[in-house]
C-alpha cells in the first residue's frame, strides 16, 4: 500500500483520538467550530528516505475571543504527534515538530493555529 495512504490512515486515527472533528485538507462548509484539518502538501526524497511535510491546523471562532480551548486542542494533538513513531505494513514514519504558527484569518472572528511537522519515512515503496 502507498506511503501516503498508510500515513493518512494513521494520522486520522491519532488526531481523531484527541478531537472528534478532523478532516483531511478541507472541512465541510457547515462544520461546527472548533475543528482540525491536516494535509501533506509536499515531500522530498533525499536518496535514502522520503520526507513529508505535515500541516495540522486548528480552527475556532470563539464568542469572546478566548483562544484557550483552541490552544489546548493543539497542545493535545502535538503531545501525540511530536516524536511519534508509527509502524504499519512494513513501513515506519517518525514525526518531528518543525514550527508552531498563529495564522491570521481574513475573517476577524476566526482564530487559527498551525503546527508544521517533518515526517521521515522508512521502508515501503
Amino acid at each position: 500500500m502507498s506511503k501516503v495512504v498508510e500515513m493518512r490512515k494513521a494520522l486520522q486515527s491519532i488526531i481523531k483520538a484527541k478531537h472528534s472533528r478532523v478532516y483531511y485538507e478541507m472541512a465541510p462548509d457547515d462544520v461546527q467550530f472548533p475543528y482540525v484539518t491536516y494535509e501533506l502538501p509536499n515531500s522530498y526524497d533525499d536518496g535514502t528516505m522520503e520526507n513529508f511535510v505535515l500541516h495540522v491546523d486548528g480552527w475556532d471562532a470563539p464568542a469572546k475571543g478566548d483562544t484557550m480551548p483552541l490552544e489546548m486542542i493543539m497542545e493535545e494533538i502535538d503531545s501525540v504527534l511530536q516524536r511519534q513513531v508509527i509502524r504499519t505494513n512494513g513501513m515506519a514514519f517518525v514525526i518531528y515538530r518543525d514550527n508552531r504558527l498563529s495564522i491570521p484569518d481574513d475573517d476577524k472572528r476566526i482564530r487559527r493555529r498551525k503546527i508544521v511537522y517533518q515526517v521521515r519515512t522508512f521502508g515501503g515503496n
